[in-house]
């Protein structure tokens, strides 16, 4: 548990200003991609009951 505690606290401070642009760029492409997988899955799903 301290190994966690000890790379949790480096990680922390190693995280400046543009690390952590990057870091929320890549969270929200997360959710992007995540929308767009849910879209895709409606569309694919209101598709099959037309047919």
């Amino acid at each position: 548990m301290t190994e966690y505690r000890e790379t949790y606290n480096e990680l922390k401070k190693n995280i400046n200003s543009e690390n952590s642009k990057v870091i929320s760029f890549l969270f929200f492409g997360i959710l992007v991609g995540r929308a767009y997988e849910k879209y895709r899955k409606i569309k694919k799903s209101i598709l099959k009951k037309r047919s």
